[in-house]
């Protein structure tokens, strides 16, 4: 926990309100399967910086249109609540 809360403290917050990345790999948008939707979806990571490092040590695991993406946790109670207290 500790380590979650240093990265989150340290993280750029590119700002957005509570954030977290994911790694988007668009494999095939034209379905809206939502099992292959979510296999699209890597993460949830604490920082660009820890996202980044994964796709590029695991860069085997996806294709070239993979990216880092931000996204707001503000809808997420708790989240919301973390974020405040260590203050993002």
């Amino acid at each position: 926990m500790k380590e979650i809360l240093e990265t989150l403290k340290n993280a750029d917050n590119e700002a957005t309100r509570a954030p977290y990345w994911l790694i988007l790999d668009p494999d095939q948008n034209m379905s809206c399967d939502v099992y292959n939707l979510s296999s699209q979806i890597t993460g949830l990571f604490f920082s660009r910086e820890d996202a980044q490092e994964y796709l590029e040590t695991k860069s085997y695991h996806f294709t070239k249109r993979a990216v880092v993406f931000c996204l707001s946790g503000h809808h997420s109670y708790k989240y919301e609540k973390l974020c405040k207290e260590i203050g993002l």
